[in-house]
């Protein structure tokens, strides 16, 4: 069961970030798996349970991120990431980078939580600008995310076009959703006083459910 994530929490990510060593994670393994990844799964396995409604006939997987940096093409050689991570992803699409996330939770010194498609691939890109255009299902679109802005979600994409896509109207209703190579949604702040209890579980569950018509539109009209 979630209990919730003690202070020694993000302690423990911010000084492996800082020492970026390996010897030292191995040292403090056993003690990051308990105080950082046993919480994050039970926390994300719960949520999982009671998505479900939201997403009937769908398959919902867990995926825990590592915290070791994949460091082959990247200048940056520091070995580990500046947090902890994991998805429930939606659907038989199991690459985390192109799966639809019903929650993904990131704890450390910049928590934070999202739904949604972070990245879209080129045939998932065709099917979203196709129904963005549609009159009525971008429309739809929306009008869905138009509350959820106002209550403070942000729309974030692994990447923007700087103009709408080549061929459609600059002025086109909807050019700024066009501009996106995915589409999710990050939640607002993560209230200090369910940061490390128990109710940091309901908070997520809850929020996933705002937003949980803007993914199924996802799954209907761009997942695979």
């Amino acid at each position: 069961m979630f209990e919730g994530f003690s202070p020694r929490t993000a302690r423990l990510i911010v000084e492996l970030v800082h020492r970026q060593d390996r010897l030292w994670y191995a040292e403090h393994k056993a003690e990051i798996d308990e105080q950082v990844y046993a919480p994050l799964r039970a926390l994300l396995d719960q949520a999982r349970s009671k998505l479900s409604r939201s997403y009937p006939r769908r398959q919902i997987t867990t995926k825990i991120f590592r915290i070791h940096r994949d460091v082959r093409f990247s200048k940056d050689k520091s070995p580990f990431k500046d947090h902890a991570s994991g998805v429930l992803m939606i659907g038989s699409n199991l690459d985390p980078m192109t799966a639809v996330g019903a929650l993904y939770l990131q704890i450390g010194p910049e928590e934070g939580a999202a739904a949604g498609y972070w990245a879209m691939g080129p045939e998932q890109l065709t099917r979203y600008r196709r129904a963005v255009q549609n009159d009525r299902q971008g429309a739809t679109l929306a009008k869905l995310l138009a509350p959820l802005v106002r209550d403070g979600y942000q729309i974030i994409s692994a990447a923007q076009l700087s103009r709408a896509p080549k061929g459609v109207d600059p002025s086109h209703p909807r050019a700024d959703l066009l501009r996106h190579k995915g589409l999710a949604l990050d939640f607002p702040p993560i209230p200090t006083k369910v940061r490390h209890s128990e109710a940091l579980l309901d908070w997520c569950v809850e929020r996933s459910q705002e937003v949980a018509p803007v993914v199924r539109w996802l799954l209907e009209h761009v997942a695979d």
